[in-house]
């Protein structure tokens, strides 16, 4: 969980000024104006780098003007991204910031065309009033650069990860922690709190069975044992949280897909998408 991020259905224009922002600035465009969207560009302004907010009604003319260096930020839900990435040529996408913790490669094309953009792992929770910085946030790949350094001197915790092998183990472990705080949840109508004390045997064979479903799928090694300590470490305000089945295709989903693609049995997984009538049977 991440709070919501602006999906393409919901990026509205906040005000009139916001095209001729965009117009006028300079610097990072941020597409995506939900929580998350939100957040960021508050903390880009703050460190005076002019983000350009981008909605569905105001600002795409100047974000796809390949003509403008500037990073990308694509702040969208999941399930919009494929909309937002079609609207891009090719030239532009090596400066896009993708910022949804989500295994993205099925919405774009698979790994290769992926591989074209930059990435963000958003590790603060934003709902409404409530707000945590849970870590810094991740960012990987030469677009992400400047957008992490302008975010940290914003207020915002973040760093990049320059090693790309590394980034996969946070991508995993980002992952892992997302497998639980959602479709569990929703499974047994439960919060966080009560799901880790009254489902702890089931909760690390879920992150178990995900690190190790992800692990092959990225050709890198993360253990349960590591998933769980991160989980512990980033989740001891949240425990109120309640599940949710939004996006298991990229989530929970995508770690069954990778079960049977590389031959590691994902039971927990398996029925827990079943409790909430995903096609677990589908995912080839």
């Amino acid at each position: 969980m991440n709070g919501a991020h602006g999906g393409c259905g919901a990026l509205r224009a906040r005000d009139a000024g916001v095209a001729d922002g965009a117009t006028r600035a300079s610097g990072p465009f941020v597409i995506g104006m939900g929580e998350v969207g939100r957040r960021l560009v508050a903390a880009l302004d703050a460190a005076g780098a002019t983000p350009r907010p981008v909605t569905r009604g105001a600002g795409w003319e100047v974000a796809l003007d390949p003509g403008d260096p500037a990073a990308r930020v694509v702040a969208v839900r999941e399930e919009d991204l494929a909309e937002v990435w079609r609207r891009f040529e090719p030239i532009l996408r090596s400066r896009l910031v993708l910022v949804q913790n989500g295994f993205l490669e099925a919405l774009v094309g698979g790994a290769g065309a992926l591989a074209a953009a930059a990435r963000g792992l958003i590790w603060f929770t934003a709902k409404g009033d409530f707000f945590r910085e849970l870590m810094p946030s991740l960012f990987w790949g030469t677009a992400a650069e400047p957008v992490a350094a302008a975010l940290a001197r914003g207020g915002l915790a973040a760093r990049v990860v320059s090693d790309r092998a590394e980034f996969r183990r946070e991508l995993v472990l980002k992952g892992a922690w997302n497998a639980v705080v959602g479709l569990p949840l929703a499974a047994h109508g439960v919060d966080l709190a009560t799901y880790r004390s009254a489902y702890a045997a089931e909760l690390a064979a879920l992150v178990g069975e995900s690190c190790r479903a992800a692990s092959a799928e990225y050709g890198i090694a993360v253990t349960g044992d590591e998933a769980l300590a991160r989980l512990d470490a980033t989740t001891g305000e949240l425990g109120w949280v309640r599940g949710g089945t939004r996006a298991l295709a990229f989530r929970n989903g995508a770690i069954a897909r990778f079960g049977r693609r590389h031959g590691v049995p994902t039971p927990v997984t398996d029925r827990l998408l079943r409790a909430v009538g995903y096609a677990v049977e589908d995912q080839a």
